[in-house]
């Protein structure tokens, strides 16, 4: 049975052993929830989070009526999997902001020089839904999850693009769970504001420096978070 620490971790862990010792090979099903269930003593839900994971990574496919089979992992697939899940599902929330810290101040500058039209339309219509749902009292973290993938795709940078991908999912329930503190979501607005005025104006600089300032202010609200009981250390 898994220690109710870092369950989520555990069950990954536990299937990519599976999949990497051959146990499972491509083409052949994972075992069942109700089987992983009885076999680790965990809840069906956190079977579920570890199979959306593989998912996401594209190392397996969940297909109705099915289950989950394996897929003939890439290179990327598998780097992706040995490296940033399990690291992302052991709940290291506070090296995800430092991580962040070093990957999206470059992203941002890369995008300041490579963006288009089209790219700089994602990012506005990111901070008008934002906005709109601020007014609303809408929950606001997907339009801020769309701010920086826009950013991402914006840098024409495909190696960062899968990077910050990956932490997408951790990425998520951080963001889910900082919006619950008071002024979190207008912050993070007024600081898209700044980083996407600066996009427009073509400096790199100005792009560095503000997006260095929207780290602080996200790991300003974790930290609230944290403080409030709200933040889980686990986020998974």
């Amino acid at each position: 049975m898994l220690l109710k620490k870092t369950l989520s971790s555990q069950v990954i862990d536990y299937l990519l052993n599976l999949m990497k010792t051959g146990a499972v090979k491509p083409g052949e099903k994972l075992p069942t929830e109700k089987v992983l269930t009885e076999t680790l003593g965990v809840s069906r839900t956190c079977i579920r989070e570890a199979m959306k994971s593989l998912e996401s990574l594209d190392l397996i496919t969940v297909r109705p009526k099915i289950g989950a089979v394996v897929k003939e992992p890439s290179p990327s697939a598998m780097f992706r999997a040995e490296h940033l899940a399990p690291a992302a599902h052991r709940q290291q929330t506070d090296m995800l902001i430092e991580f962040r810290r070093i990957l999206e101040v470059g992203l941002a500058s890369l995008a300041s020089q490579k963006a288009e039209p089209s790219d700089l339309e994602a990012m506005e219509k990111a901070v008008d839904e934002h906005e709109q749902a601020i007014a609303a009292q809408r929950p606001a973290y997907q339009c801020d999850i769309d701010f920086h993938m826009a950013i991402a795709t914006a840098s024409k940078n495909p190696f960062a693009i899968t990077v910050l991908r990956s932490i997408l999912e951790p990425l998520t329930k951080q963001r889910m769970q900082t919006n619950l503190i008071a002024n979190a979501a207008e912050d993070g607005l007024r600081d898209h504001r700044k980083i996407l005025a600066a996009m427009k104006a073509r400096s790199a600089k100005r792009v560095r420096e503000a997006m260095r300032a929207h780290m602080d202010t996200a790991e300003h609200y974790w930290n609230l978070a944290k403080a409030n009981g709200t933040g889980d250390h686990r986020v998974g």
